[in-house]
């Protein structure tokens, strides 16, 4: 069977703390999916990194077999630290160079060399934010780059602009030249290594939420997210605007096709209303709503962005049990949709009644993974939630 979702050795650290450790795990395509695991197993912890709120520590997501989080590469770092040292040596040779160029060509001579001072001490901090994968510097860096650049071109292109050094009456052109020769090759390189894919992952340069949206991957969260202050019907409407295809100008001019998608959207909007049984609600406040209809706003409104892939954090959190029954009948609609599931659940009710594949989690970690009933009987998932004796006198 195809798979919408695979985990590969997906790992997130906070400080010293191991969040996720190695977790690989897949969903099957048109199927329910669940995650169980007690407080502080890690489970909403992979929600956040699936869909792009967190990016992990390593490992690998794909998302119809696209890579949304792609293994950063242990080499990168090492190899972006040896150029960095490269740049400082470069600009410990360019900061004389600077001075010399420029003396003859000012009468302010204490001025220059406190310039050539300043610029060299912000040449080293932006390396040491390279160093430290600050995104900052990595923009940063090419200001300079590119200038070092262009000096050395001049340079190498005027020869009898360059001069003598002054006090010893030697010609500039002597150091500028070699200077310049290895220094356009080096900047060069070191342009084309920040630009490379698995060095601006480094940076932060990912996918973020919104585009993870965007492909088919949306989401509810374990504490209800909504728009207090705005209607039913807004909050839904809110989830289609990753999918809205008219700019900014069209908006502001209410341009025809503008309006007619805008009318689109909010027909649609109230046929997610009426599918999870919020229709005569669509123009309250949503913080009007009772608990339990939140969460099938949020529902409503994730439904909105058009998912491939459903990700439920804890949905009958807080639910009587009459409810919980609802929100199982609604979930199992959204499957006869099209629509695959992965639940985070802590009622065990709804999710041995709801799954058809469930992974087991403790203390970031991976324990057990199979149908509902072998779940059930597994000694390392009993023991997580139950403790060892309770484990022993299953077995």
């Amino acid at each position: 069977m195809d798979s919408i979702l695979r985990v590969s050795n997906l790992s997130k650290i906070f400080g010293g703390l191991s969040a996720l450790s190695n977790v690989s795990l897949e969903v099957v395509t048109g199927m329910i999916v669940g995650i169980i695991g007690p407080n502080g197993a890690g489970k909403t912890t992979l929600f956040n990194c699936l869909t792009g709120l967190y990016y992990p520590t390593a490992g690998q997501v794909f998302f119809q077999e696209r890579s949304v989080v792609p293994e950063i590469s242990s080499r990168k770092p090492q190899h972006v630290r040896r150029c960095t040292n490269g740049f400082l040596i470069f600009s410990l040779a360019w900061a004389p160079l600077f001075w010399a160029f420029f003396l003859s060509r000012t009468p302010f001579k204490v001025e220059l060399s406190l310039l050539a001072v300043f610029i060299l001490s912000i040449r080293m901090v932006v390396a040491r934010g390279l160093k430290q994968l600050q995104i900052w510097a990595w923009s940063v860096m090419f200001v300079f780059l590119l200038g070092d650049l262009y000096l050395a071109i001049w340079w190498l292109a005027h020869p009898s602009s360059l001069g003598q050094v002054p006090a010893i009456g030697v010609k500039l052109a002597y150091f500028a030249f070699p200077w310049s020769i290895l220094d356009i090759p080096f900047s060069v390189y070191l342009m084309w290594q920040l630009m490379l894919r698995e060095v601006r992952q480094l940076y932060g340069f990912r996918l973020g939420p919104d585009e993870i949206n965007r492909l088919g991957m949306a989401r509810t969260f374990q504490n209800i997210r909504l728009f207090l202050s705005l209607s039913v019907l807004d909050n839904v409407k809110i989830g289609a605007h990753g999918r809205m295809q008219q700019k900014v100008w069209s908006a502001l001019f209410r341009t025809r096709s503008q309006r007619s998608e805008e009318e689109d959207i909010e027909q649609e909007a109230l046929e997610h209303l009426r599918f999870v049984g919020l229709e005569h609600r669509a123009f309250d406040l949503s913080g009007a709503l009772a608990y339990g209809e939140q969460r099938r706003l949020e529902l409503a409104r994730a439904l909105a962005s058009h998912p491939s892939l459903l990700l439920l954090d804890e949905p009958a959190a807080g639910m009587n049990p009459l409810e919980s029954s609802q929100l199982m009948q609604l979930i199992r609609k959204i499957r006869d949709r099209g629509i695959t599931v992965l639940i985070i659940e802590h009622d065990m009710k709804v999710m041995m009644n709801l799954a058809d594949h469930i992974y087991a989690f403790d203390h970031g970690e991976l324990i057990a993974q199979g149908t509902p009933n072998e779940i059930r009987a597994n000694p390392r998932v009993i023991e997580a939630y139950l403790g060892r004796g309770m484990a022993d006198a299953q077995a």
